[in-house]
């Protein structure tokens, strides 16, 4: 009897499962139609993957079955038992690491499966930052649905303030984009959203990434720019603000027209300097200076500035200067600065022009070396105390040992016409100057060069004329000239 009720154990197991592999009576073995999948999308907030579907056309739906769906295999995840439900919220996907694709099919009252539906793929989105070039690539997998084709895709950008940035178009056939001018050491997250025009058909995830710390100043200037000793000097300013300290001074070359580094330097609390010992200082070349990331890449670069090439002409007694600008549009004044042998003189100031001219007769008799220098300067009224002025290369004036005789003159005046004197281009040593009559009488006679004729003779004016002069002096270089000619008296 005990064997018997085993037997019958076993038996009844084994005829359910024989049962269930064939259609029990008034089962159909007709397989439902495939419901479509129409719409596969990322929560970018929580990385779920919602999917949508059209429901199967045939009558008898009980049920469908969700899938994952990878080279050619689909692996089922869940089963909704519901044929009125036609939505799903896959909350352990993948897709916030990589592209998901995923099916789904219709069970009907008898069990039968449909064939799987067409497969949709989630938009995957991923972001780098790439500091040495200050960009985020963002890049994504393409949207394709042939039901619901997009136009293009909206990229959503925030920071982590919580602030966001205006939501950038970009055409359906692009799958990347450089994000640039962002803040250092900030959180920036982003997805992209498919759309066809008229509304959202699929979102990516959302890839987040924080900036480097590596701040880039906001600005950077060249404050002056001083020829001297042979080379030039560079005064620039920059935003304190910045962790760089690394810059470089670039010099524009107009025959590569390319920007070829000059100097390297470091900077100090928001101030840096450069010195060139040698360069050329007869020609006026274009120069900024650049804050230098980590990368060796120029971040933040100053507006270019020149500097001052100043050249002088002789046009008989006039010394003819003129120089540039050390930038366009400059509105700070010149000034211009003389060395006739007693150190640098400013002898010209709030000038606003770029030409000057100087007469060597009035300050002919107080050189004492054997050239004339000149310089012209220009102060950037915003920059910092201590930047120092904008300083031209020197224009130099040989000194000439020369004797300029007026050849007439009116005494009795007011001016400087009214004396008749010789003018010299140094200051003279043994000197004797007389004035004679054209009968030869001495009328006058002085050993000062500073004293001239006033056209008397022992008191009395002599009448309008002709009368004869003499010259006679040693010059600084040891030479004895002696000169003679006529001059009149105007009436």
């Amino acid at each position: 009897m005990k064997k018997q009720n085993t037997l019958r154990k076993l038996f009844i197991p084994l005829l359910f499962c024989g049962l269930s592999a064939f259609p029990l009576a008034g089962q159909d073995a007709d397989r439902p139609l495939s419901p479509r999948l129409d719409m596969v999308t990322v929560d970018p907030a929580t990385g779920f993957a919602v999917l949508r579907w059209l429901p199967s056309p045939s009558p008898d739906v009980g049920s469908y079955v969700v899938y994952i769906y990878a080279a050619g295999r689909a692996d089922a995840i869940d089963t909704i038992y519901s044929p009125f439900v036609f939505e799903y919220t896959h909350t352990a996907s993948a897709a916030r690491y990589r592209s998901v694709s995923y099916v789904v099919a219709a069970i009907d009252s008898s069990d039968n499966p449909s064939p799987l539906s067409n497969s949709l793929s989630t938009i995957w989105l991923s972001a780098a930052e790439d500091p040495c070039t200050a960009t985020v690539a963002v890049s994504w997998t393409a949207y394709d649905n042939q039901f619901h084709p997009g136009s293009g895709y909206l990229l959503h950008i925030t920071d982590g303030t919580g602030g966001s940035f205006p939501d950038i178009a970009l055409p359906v056939s692009s799958t990347q984009y450089l994000f640039t001018g962002y803040e250092a050491d900030t959180e920036y997250c982003f997805y992209v959203t498919a759309s066809d025009g008229y509304g959202p058909l699929s979102s990516s995830n959302r890839a987040c990434v924080t900036t480097g710390i590596e701040a880039a100043p906001g600005w950077v200037r060249i404050d002056a720019i001083a020829v001297q000793d042979g080379g030039i000097s560079f005064a620039a300013g920059y935003d304190p603000s910045t962790v760089m300290s690394d810059f470089r001074l670039f010099r524009y070359d107009p025959v590569a027209a390319a920007w070829d580094k000059a100097a390297s330097s470091t900077g100090v609390a928001g101030r840096v300097t450069f010195a060139m010992a040698q360069a050329d200082t007869t020609v006026v070349r274009l120069y900024r200076v650049a804050a230098v990331n980590s990368c060796g890449l120029a971040s933040t670069v100053s507006a270019p500035s020149r500097n001052i090439l100043l050249e002088a002409s002789i046009n008989g007694t006039l010394v003819n200067l003129r120089w540039n600008r050390p930038s366009a549009g400059w509105s700070g004044s010149f000034s211009v600065w003389r060395d006739i042998g007693e150190g640098m003189r400013e002898v010209a100031s709030s000038m606003s022009d770029t030409l000057w001219s100087d007469d060597y007769t009035g300050f002919a008799s107080d050189v004492s070396a054997g050239e004339v220098v000149y310089r012209v300067s220009t102060a950037d009224l915003s920059a910092p105390a201590g930047a120092g002025p904008h300083l031209s290369s020197a224009a130099v004036i040989a000194t000439s040992e020369n004797v300029f005789m007026p050849n007439a003159f009116t005494p009795g005046g007011t001016d400087e016409n009214a004396i008749f004197r010789p003018e010299f281009s140094f200051h003279p040593g043994e000197y004797d100057f007389r004035i004679l009559s054209r009968n030869g009488a001495l009328l006058f006679r002085t050993g000062d060069p500073g004293e001239g004729w006033d056209g008397r003779h022992n008191g009395r004016m002599m009448p309008p004329g002709v009368y004869l002069w003499n010259l006679r002096l040693t010059t600084p270089s040891g030479q004895t000239l002696e000169r003679n000619g006529t001059v009149t008296i105007l009436p």
